[in-house]
């Protein structure tokens, strides 16, 4: 029996028919960029509005954004983590550098991509009322002192014991 070799299979698109190369290679949005778009448009209307009466491409417009706001986050979670201590460990290191990247997107988020609603804006989110505001006033706070004159915290004390296999309780004082 002989084989005759196969023929490679021929794509059926033509020339003329191929995308050109601008659209295969749109930009891809980033998760910032993605955020703001989707931020904008729920809490900024007016503003999301005018770049599609502007004509303005969306994908390009927010994929940019996104980009500067991780170029902004990056190079600021490395001023903030600053240089690697002597005797550093590897969890030590990861917990610096995660403490910095999420405090570098606490304070840059909120100018490039979470930003506030106008007020003059209308949307859903901006005509509910909140649900609770945070209380201001120091005379309804209660610390939470922990006091062994209490009849729980001996309880408390003597189950945590047991599951630490200490031999005795803490005593009250």
């Amino acid at each position: 029996m002989v084989r005759r070799p196969r023929q490679a299979r021929r794509s059926t698109l033509t020339p003329t028919s191929r995308p050109p190369r601008q659209r295969r290679r749109q930009q891809r949005m980033n998760r910032y960029g993605a955020q703001a778009q989707r931020h904008w448009q729920t809490y900024l209307p007016n503003r999301y509005a005018a770049l599609i009466a502007d004509g303005t491409d969306l994908n390009s417009f927010f994929s940019t954004l996104g980009d500067q706001a991780t170029h902004q986050i990056e190079d600021l979670t490395r001023q903030l983590a600053g240089p690697d201590p002597a005797g550093e460990g590897y969890l030590d290191k990861l917990g610096r550098l995660n403490e910095a990247r999420m405090a570098a997107e606490e304070q840059v988020l909120p100018e490039l991509i979470l930003i506030d609603p106008e007020t003059n804006e209308t949307s859903p989110a901006a005509t509910q009322t909140p649900a609770a505001e945070p209380r201001t006033d120091q005379d309804d706070w209660i610390p939470m002192v922990e006091d062994p004159t209490d009849p729980r915290w001996q309880e408390i004390a003597e189950q945590e014991a047991a599951m630490n296999d200490d031999s005795e309780p803490p005593a009250r004082s």
